[in-house]
């Protein structure tokens, strides 16, 4: 575990801060790159990938400070320390969905065409960013005693909750996971055919991958809710959730050429930073 991996006099430069910025950064610069193409405008990318960040910081922590409020007894300004951690990732996911449709809907953009863009992108940033839940020592896993099972050293939450115990690294799972799924996604040219699939398999394949790695994390009592005589943890009920959600997205997507299926842009124009029928439809369109 290495939660600060400079110090440098007053500059401190966070793990976890550093691996947020990374995902940012990488994903943005490969959404653009295949975002061009299609005539979407780097200017309007840009204002629309702030909107993403701003929301998804916002959502992953209130989530988190609602799910955790003695975390910031006395100390409600630490709430607005997100390099320490303390984000949950389904409160930032909520939030920039929202965020981004009332986005795309004042560009006049196709949701379904910008989903599709931004999937791979979203499964590559969640990869970088468990790296550094890694070094942070949050989300860590609970007891096991398989080969790679690891021990945070002193001064980490995990060893004052587990003390020397060895314990799943449940983020190096979803980073590997994530990594693996931004790959496939990447390449997935036979969902290009039906706007809107790449997206709803990446809520299929991320919120199930979600799902059993939470069978590895620690949580406390308080973390399970039962429902119908199952008992699972807040975020796998979310999880079937999001898996649901991407079954219906799945299903539900049109034909390309269709006359059911959306065009970026269609009427928009350059004015909203995207050429009339090009995203969505031109054979370019990333997968």
């Amino acid at each position: 575990m290495k939660p600060i991996l400079l110090e440098w006099g007053p500059l401190r430069i966070h793990a976890y801060g550093l691996a947020l910025a990374l995902a940012f950064l990488v994903g943005s610069v490969w959404v653009t790159r295949r975002a061009r193409p299609l005539g979407y405008r780097e200017d309007e990318l840009m204002r629309f990938f702030w909107w993403i960040l701003a929301s998804a910081l916002i959502g992953a922590r209130l989530y988190y400070a609602i799910q955790h409020p003695g975390d910031f007894d006395g100390e409600w300004i630490d709430v607005f320390r997100v390099w320490r951690g303390g984000l949950t990732q389904y409160g930032g996911v909520i939030a920039a969905i929202a965020a981004s449709a009332i986005f795309i809907r004042s560009r006049g953009w196709s949701f379904r065409a910008v989903s599709d863009l931004l999937a791979p992108a979203l499964a590559l940033g969640e990869g970088i960013t468990r790296l550094g839940c890694f070094f942070n020592g949050c989300c860590f896993g609970s007891a096991c005693d398989l080969p790679w099972a690891v021990t945070y050293p002193e001064g980490s939450h995990a060893r004052w909750v587990l003390g020397d115990t060895a314990i799943h690294p449940s983020q190096l799972y979803l980073s590997v996971a994530n990594f693996a799924l931004f790959g496939i996604l990447a390449r997935s040219g036979r969902l290009r055919a039906r706007p809107g699939r790449i997206f709803a398999f990446y809520l299929i394949a991320s919120s199930t991958v979600r799902y059993l790695v939470d069978a590895t994390r620690y949580y406390t009592d308080g973390d399970f809710l039962s429902m119908g005589g199952l008992r699972l943890v807040h975020s796998q009920w979310v999880s079937l959730l999001f898996i649901g959600a991407g079954i219906l997205l799945w299903f539900r997507a049109p034909q390309s050429g269709s006359a059911g299926a959306e065009s970026a842009g269609t009427g928009a124009g350059e004015a909203s930073g995207v050429g009339a029928g090009e995203a969505g439809t031109s054979d370019e369109q990333p997968g």
